[in-house]
């Protein structure tokens, strides 16, 4: 027999339409943590890689950051990102994932990747898409970079001239040894070069740009300095966009301002010779040579001092010398002589130059100057200069022309010759 009376079947009617309700409340609350499914009518748009671009290139071992143009939604939840990074397109081989990221503000997320990736060269993809719990978005368009080793750029070291040394010039050579530059994105090297006055810099002089050269050493000429002061440089090296430096300071002196001789009292005036062609004048004795500069490093030489300057100066004391030093004509070694011994004042590895290697036959208008350490009389291993134009013309004048290379590659050869002098 039944025992439940008409009450109870009521209120177990009644209890069952309460719970329908409730749950019916529920599913229909947007917000609801517990809503099942997409909520129809909801569209949540696919988020835009913004950052690295699409094929950047990156470098490796630093920390990798992705921005993101954030998704929208037409629906009441709030919505999060998720993301993938993998190292092939179709994402089977995911080497990080975040699965709920905050939006962040301004219409824009910035993530940065909490691991290292690695093997510098390889190529990486990353994408995100939008949840809101209920509803899901696409995924945005895959985006890919590339990391590459990172760009070193190394110091030069200062060679020419330091250490306190005396320079050959008031234009030295300023020379460093190249140091490297390695990296795939590292691009052509420049050398900024420093010279002033005073150890702080603050009276600059000169500041001298030079690019990287092929070989082993950079070298670059400034304007010319003053006599017998000293000069502080140093060095920056840069790709564009490395910069490193500077290096030590350097320091060098400029030669002392060159004294001119006295001259000799005129002699007295002397019955013209019978001969038609005039006398040549009398070569000055030689004068004591200065310092030396050192020997260079095995297997290298030393660069070539720029003494234009003393050629032209020797010129302008001794115009009557110059027009008469076609000695092939009656002429006289006064020019070349004077030029030799001014230049030996400031480093005695000037000297002359025998014809075709022949010291018995030195050269009437080029001089030679010994870049090795072989010892200077004979030697091959030499700058050979040509120090007058237009020799034996109507109009001579000084010159300071490198003929090393011309000379060596019409086969023949300088050799270095005292002449007898010195």
């Amino acid at each position: 027999m039944n025992s439940f009376r008409p009450q109870t079947l009521a209120t177990l009617a009644l209890c069952g339409l309460l719970a329908a309700g409730c749950e019916s409340n529920k599913s229909r609350n947007p917000l609801s943590p517990t809503v099942a499914g997409p909520i129809a009518g909801v569209t949540i748009t696919a988020p835009k890689p913004l950052e690295p671009a699409n094929n950047s290139t990156l470098t490796a071992g630093g920390a990798v950051t992705l921005l993101i143009e954030n998704a929208a939604t037409t629906g009441e939840r709030p919505i999060w990102l998720q993301i993938e990074v993998a190292t092939d397109a179709g994402f089977g081989n995911k080497v990080h994932s975040a699965d709920k990221v905050s939006p962040g503000s301004g219409g824009r997320t910035q993530y940065q990747v909490p691991v290292t990736l690695p093997a510098a060269g390889a190529r990486y993809f990353w994408r995100s898409r939008a949840l809101d719990g209920a509803n899901t978005g696409e995924w945005s368009a895959a985006s890919a970079f590339v990391l590459q080793d990172p760009v070193v750029v190394a110091l030069p070291m200062p060679a020419y001239p330091q250490n306190n040394t005396t320079a050959d010039s008031l234009t030295p050579d300023i020379t460093v040894l190249n140091g490297i530059a390695s990296g795939p994105l590292a691009g052509p090297v420049s050398y900024r070069i420093e010279i002033a006055t005073d150890t702080d810099y603050r009276n600059m002089v000169a500041v001298l740009t030079a690019t990287r050269s092929g070989s082993s050493t950079t070298t670059v000429r400034p304007t010319p300095l003053s006599y017998n002061t000293t000069y502080y440089w140093r060095v920056y090296a840069t790709d564009g966009v490395v910069t490193v430096g500077p290096t030590g300071t350097s320091f060098f002196r400029t030669p002392a301002a060159p004294v001119a001789p006295t001259p000799s009292p005129a002699p007295a005036p002397t019955p013209a010779p019978p001969s038609p062609s005039p006398s040549p004048s009398p070569s000055p004795a030689p004068t004591p040579g200065g310092a030396r500069a050192p020997n260079p490093a095995p297997g290298q030489r030393l660069p070539l001092p720029n003494m234009a300057w003393v050629i032209e100066e020797v010129a302008r004391q001794y115009p009557s010398a110059l027009r008469n030093s076609c000695q092939s004509h009656g002429g006289s070694w006064e020019f070349m002589d004077r030029v030799v011994d001014r230049l030996r004042q400031f480093d005695t590895r000037w000297g002359y130059n025998g014809k075709r290697g022949n010291s018995s036959d030195p050269s009437h208008d080029v001089v030679d100057y010994n870049w090795g350490s072989d010892r200077d009389e004979g030697t091959t291993n030499v700058y050979i200069i040509d120090i007058i134009v237009g020799h034996c013309g109507a109009n001579p004048g000084p010159a300071f022309i490198d003929q090393t290379g011309v000379t060596s590659s019409q086969g023949t050869i300088g050799r270095w010759t005292g002449r007898g002098r010195f």
